[in-house]
């Protein structure tokens, strides 16, 4: 790192730092905090920037680019006036999703890096405008960055990956307002095959249920066939005991009877 130190932001709040070899940020930058706006610290060796740099919170434009990053700080998210950062020429294999909470970010360059993915929520960035990201490994763009498509003006995502080319045609990889409708149609298609799948999803709960419902339908009818029998045994029991009460009255009527005859028998013996 050079000794030398006579740097500060000039009257409209920009810093260059550039060339001058810097392997990490000089804690000097954060006293600069209350005025600085636009930082460029590209082309030197850096290799990550420090969690310290949230402390620039009036920072609009951060160009690092350039250098050796290999990520960026989830922090970077507090920065809430961040307009453009410029990233280009990195060793960026990922950007923390955290960047979709960047609301005021306009420009955001990330080509020349080794990015295989964008996280969903860079959609949240509301104002972005300009998206580079040529000359990355990306084999496909997040649908999500359909809700953009308003305020899009320039991207470029030529030289990826060649899986990029099955949905998204080499010939529009830099004409934003084509780029912005097939990621629509794309959207509306998923959106659609969701609902299906959760379509499907319902009317299988509702077979497993209708299937649980007849079951147990089965197991309600087996159980009433069981009373039933149950009922007409009873009833085969109830038959045959009026059948043998009745000839018990009968039997007893018919004793009574033979019991009159001869009390009668023998009254008219004895007078």
């Amino acid at each position: 790192m050079e000794d030398n130190d006579d740097y500060e932001p000039d009257e409209s709040g920009h810093l260059d730092l550039r060339y001058r070899g810097w392997t990490e940020i000089e804690p000097r930058i954060w006293s600069f905090a209350h005025r600085l706006l636009k930082l460029d610290i590209s082309f030197n060796q850096l290799e990550e920037l420090p969690a310290e740099i949230t402390k620039l919170q009036l920072l609009e434009e951060l160009n690092c680019a350039c250098n050796k990053l290999r990520s960026f700080p989830q922090s970077l998210a507090s920065m809430v006036w961040l307009r453009v950062i410029k990233a280009n020429g990195n060793s960026l294999a990922s950007i923390p999703k955290e960047v979709g909470q960047l609301k005021a970010l306009e420009l955001l360059n990330l080509s020349e890096n080794v990015l295989a993915s964008i996280p969903l929520e860079v959609s949240g960035c509301a104002s972005l405008s300009t998206l580079l990201l040529q000359n990355n490994d990306l084999p496909r763009l997040p649908l999500s960055l359909a809700t953009l498509s308003r305020q899009m003006k320039q991207m470029d995502i030529s030289n990826n990956s060649h899986e990029m080319a099955k949905t998204l045609p080499p010939r529009i990889h830099r004409d934003a307002q084509s780029i912005m409708w097939i990621l629509a149609l794309q959207q509306e298609k998923r959106h659609r095959i969701d609902r299906l799948k959760q379509d499907s999803k319902l009317l299988q709960h509702n077979n497993i249920a209708t299937e649980r419902d007849l079951a147990q339908a089965r197991e309600r009818i087996a159980s009433l066939e069981e009373k039933k029998r149950t009922l007409e045994d009873d009833m085969e029991s109830v038959e045959h005991f009026l059948v043998v009460r009745a000839h018990c009255r009968e039997f007893r009527r018919r004793c009574l009877r033979w019991w009159e005859e001869c009390k009668r028998a023998c009254a008219q013996k004895i007078s």
